[in-house]
């Protein structure tokens, strides 16, 4: 039991004790038994964090994120892909209370507690896609993040604005993306061209920017700026204004989403929206550790702030 006080912090140990019983361990090389530990207190000390693809840039940013917080914190983080499918989201939510204590995911296809699911199990989701008031949820100010986007080209002269991913009949984050580009467009008093969305169905960020600006030339839509569903989207658009023969930002200003760290190093530099994550990483950690701790109150929402990190994209 002493050895127990001493490892653990608990209670006062005389000095000359506690001191022998780190002798005593250092010589012995002992190491706690973990899942024993873990056992006893009905905690694994681990969290799950699930994404739809973690080769994605932004996943990786929320992972690195998501770890170094939840560290802080005392917990260990397992990263899974779900593959941006709502079986693999399903699924990956039936078997977290296996292996973690609690579980972060950023869905993209669930929007209801599934059935066959722990109600009561600490979850949060990160994201658009979950509408069920049960569930906590941590958003990112989507509409207001691409208005603030568009209305900067706008204020840079710009008249003939594309959106590069933009879809209103696809995923919630991205319907929400568009609904503030046609927000800003239509308080500025222009008209909303179809032919200005543009989304290439199922692929790649970065293949997506470069086929949104091959689609424009093609179809001989002029077009004097871009605003991007994320930033990796918008590395694609820089490549494929570079091989169309257009000059970022003279003859076309660009704008991505999300203020990676890469968006310092592309050429031009990327002007982005920063969406804050650290801010919704610490709100989701601390909604989720309450629920860990018993909290079973009904689910609750919050939305993020952002802001404009301007770069020579769109000087």
């Amino acid at each position: 039991m002493t050895v127990s006080h001493v490892i653990n912090g608990h209670r006062n140990v005389r000095d000359e004790t506690k001191a022998r019983v780190l002798a005593a361990i250092a010589e012995l090389d002992y190491q706690p038994n973990l899942a024993a530990r873990a056992l006893r207190r009905g905690r694994v000390g681990a969290i799950g964090l699930a994404v739809g693809h973690i080769e994605h840039a932004y996943n990786a940013n929320l992972a690195r994120t998501v770890t170094a917080q939840a560290s802080a914190l005392g917990y260990h983080v397992a990263i899974e892909a779900t593959g941006g499918h709502l079986d693999g989201e399903v699924a990956t939510w039936q078997r977290s209370p296996v292996f973690y204590d609690g579980l972060l995911i950023n869905a993209s296809q669930l929007e209801r507690l599934p059935d066959g699911v722990r109600a009561d199990f600490p979850v949060v989701f990160l994201g658009e896609s979950m509408s069920d008031p049960a569930v906590d949820h941590v958003a990112m100010a989507n509409v207001d993040g691409i208005r603030l986007a568009t209305q900067h080209l706008l204020d840079r002269g710009c008249r003939r604005i594309a959106m590069a991913g933009g879809s209103m009949t696809t995923l919630r984050m991205v319907t929400l993306r568009t609904e503030g580009y046609v927000s800003a467009l239509t308080c500025a008093g222009l008209p909303i061209d179809p032919a200005l969305i543009v989304r290439t169905a199922d692929a790649p960020p970065h293949t997506m920017g470069a086929a949104t600006v091959a689609t424009l030339v093609a179809a001989g839509t002029p077009f004097d700026g871009v605003v991007c569903t994320t930033d990796s989207v918008a590395h694609g658009v820089l490549r494929g204004l570079a091989d169309a023969g257009l000059d970022c930002p003279r003859d076309v200003r660009v704008i991505g989403f999300d203020n990676l760290s890469d968006s310092n190093y592309s050429v031009p530099s990327l002007t982005s929206i920063d969406p804050h994550d650290d801010d919704l990483v610490a709100a989701a950690l601390g909604m989720l550790i309450e629920r860990m701790d018993g909290f079973a109150g009904p689910g609750r929402s919050i939305t993020g702030a952002c802001s404009l990190i301007e770069r020579e994209s769109t000087v």
